[in-house]
């Protein structure tokens, strides 16, 4: 017995050295003129000067697509150590806007989507090596990449047709054929089933997200979804036999049981507006789905992606001021947050082996550097107010606070570089006077006031096409916007083409379409688009939500909507931010608590939220919270 078990064990030691000691694997050679020939160029970018880091001892780990200082890159992390920055590795660097990684099937390759050299193209990175290759190569937008069983090929989605599309290409880029060259709508995030004989996507064909099934060559298409919800983003199990996916059949009302007069309950099955966003699970035995089931229930969860051992599920979780990866077991679906708060992820890959290729984190230079002016001494506060004489605001230019000022000018700068679009050198509103008062459509406690405030333009008609377009979001239990402006140049050289609806708020939609919804979803537009609300956070200039108050409700009060305000608070409270650019005896003399609380009538607890200071005789237990 012991000399059996000596011979496992030395069998094992070999092994283990062979697996060490073994070539890694290489980029793919070049082949006459396939785009493989531009590896060189792609390589020779700058490489970080950190040194490398050694394989994590844990097994399994995400590689993931993270913002950090502005800029998104491709990490790894043990599966269990996400939230420790410290074991991190880094796998690029200065790739632009790295995103949707897709690991090979032998957990030696990772293809993602990145514009290094000004639009979307796919890559594919070698895990041991470090090397990168561009697999397309043309303007037109490449992305959402996704491996054969064999990983000889590639499935992506592409709008070199003029429309988006799944498309099939050998891994060196060879051979692209076009796999839904005569469907209609726009077809996006495929996923190759491990079988190889399948490729399931997301299509807008029936006028809503549906999921779509075909063979490798384009035939055999088939609704799997077949229903009246949205259905996106697929992901098979490891074995196949199961395929997650977002959907937002949850409290989606057969019925809107809804009037002006009384609008239903926000995110209610009455409301009928189906804007939740979760995961299910159901069965797939190659032709059709059934026994669909909810496995997450945070209200915006999306991109879902599974162990290696298929009994757990990631998913990446929206919430209104970041944007975690959380994992639930399918066994016990009580999901838990993976990441930090203080990182924003946008996609992931559950690798079962870490990359042996990394390195430590680097930071890039900022952004942008705020260059707050003092005030005078004599005046009591900190910072001055600066003014913006290159942003108009009828009837004159705009002020802001000193503090923030640098960010909105860079942000200008990013926005009119990204579209070709000047969008915030004119605005609608910026700083208000610190007396100025308001009815129920504004607020006395403003933002605006600190000067760290900004209302973009409502509209934006260029050559009589207009170039603003929103898209609705029900995040944290309430409604945000996305704001998209319509790219210059169509080429692909601006934006990306969308994939979700925008939102019709015309009269038409809110009062005869959808009375007391607030609108409904306008057709799918094509072309590139660019994203504001994400260029708008990285420099932290953040949007807040929709009022949904009885007497101020955005579903019939069209000034309640708030998709053009966008506030750079920088950690502080409201409070803290009118501190520093305006003396204490005027703050006192204009936001006294009684007066604010009587002759204004504002809620008690709305006052709180804003931290202006309570006299003593205000609520006793609240002198017992810390204070600064």
């Amino acid at each position: 017995m012991f000399r059996v078990s000596a011979l496992v064990l030395l069998s094992l030691i070999i092994l283990v050295a062979v697996i060490q000691f073994a070539p890694s694997v290489q980029a793919p050679a070049a082949v006459g003129n396939a785009v493989t020939t531009r590896v060189a160029a792609i390589t020779a970018a700058p490489l970080p000067t950190a040194t490398a880091l050694a394989p994590s001892a844990k097994q399994d780990a995400f590689i993931f697509s993270a913002e950090r200082g502005g800029r998104w890159e491709l990490y790894s992390a043990p599966a269990d150590a996400l939230d420790d920055f410290t074991q991190w590795k880094q796998l690029t660097r200065q790739l632009a806007s790295a995103r949707h990684p897709a690991l090979s099937p032998d957990g030696a390759r990772v293809a993602f989507q990145a514009r290094h050299q000004g639009n979307w193209e796919i890559y594919i990175l070698d895990l041991r090596s470090g090397a990168i290759a561009r697999v397309t190569n043309g303007l037109a937008y490449d992305g959402a990449p996704t491996w054969s069983p064999d990983g000889k090929q590639i499935a992506f989605e592409s709008y070199r047709a003029n429309k988006l599309d799944i498309w099939r290409a050998d891994v060196n880029g060879e051979n692209p054929r076009n796999l839904t060259a005569d469907s209609a709508g726009y077809n996006f995030a495929p996923a190759w089933s491990p079988d190889g004989k399948t490729i399931v996507y997301t299509s807008w064909e029936t006028g809503n997200q549906q999921l779509f099934a075909m063979t490798p060559d384009g035939a055999a298409r088939a609704n799997l979804s077949n229903n009246r919800f949205h259905d996106a983003q697929p992901a098979f199990s490891p074995d196949g036999k199961q395929l997650a996916f977002v959907s937002n059949r949850e409290g989606c009302a057969e019925t809107v049981r809804a009037t002006l007069e009384q609008p239903s309950l926000q995110g209610s099955v009455e409301s009928g507006n189906c804007q939740r966003r979760n995961i299910f699970i159901a069965d797939f035995d190659g032709a059709k789905l059934s026994a669909p089931r909810q496995t997450t229930f945070l209200g915006r969860d999306l991109g879902p992606l599974w162990s290696p051992d298929g009994a757990q599920l990631a998913f990446i979780a929206a919430q209104p001021a970041q944007q975690l990866l959380y994992v639930t077991a399918l066994q016990n679906p009580q999901a838990r947050a993976l990441s930090v708060a203080n990182v924003w992820l946008d996609s992931a890959v559950w690798s079962p082996r870490a990359p042996a290729f990394g390195f430590t984190p680097t930071d890039e230079p900022p952004l942008y550097v705020e260059k707050p002016i003092p005030a005078h001494p004599e005046e009591g506060s900190k910072y001055d107010f600066v003014g913006m004489k290159e942003v108009y605001l009828a009837p004159s230019w705009g002020i802001l606070s000193s503090a923030v000022s640098e960010s909105y000018r860079a942000l200008r700068q990013r926005v009119l570089s990204e579209s070709g679009i000047d969008f915030l050198a004119t605005l609608s509103d910026m700083t208000r006077l610190i007396s100025s008062r308001c009815d129920n459509t504004c607020d006395d406690l403003s933002w605006h006031k600190s000067g760290r405030a900004v209302d973009t333009l409502l509209t934006m008609p260029v050559d009589g096409q207009e170039k603003l377009l929103l898209a609705r979001e029900d995040v944290g239990g309430e409604v945000h916007w996305r704001v998209y402006l319509r790219a210059a140049k169509q080429d692909g050289t601006m934006g990306a083409p969308l994939t979700e609806a925008p939102w019709d708020l015309s009269y038409r939609a809110r009062a005869t379409l959808a009375p007391g919804m607030g609108g409904v979803e306008a057709p799918l537009p094509k072309g590139y688009y660019v994203d504001f609300t994400e260029l708008a956070r990285v420099y932290g200039w953040t949007r807040i939500s929709s009022h949904d108050d009885l007497d101020f409700d955005w579903r019939n009060n069209r000034e309640a909507i708030e998709f053009w305000h966008f506030q750079k608070e920088d950690g502080l409270n409201w409070w803290q931010a009118m501190r520093q650019v305006y003396p204490p005896d005027t703050l006192a003399k204009t936001f006294d608590w009684n007066n604010i609380i009587g002759a204004w009538g504002k809620q008690t607890s709305r006052v709180y939220l804003k931290d202006v200071p309570p006299p003593p005789e205000a609520w006793k237990w609240f002198a017992l919270l810390p204070r600064d």
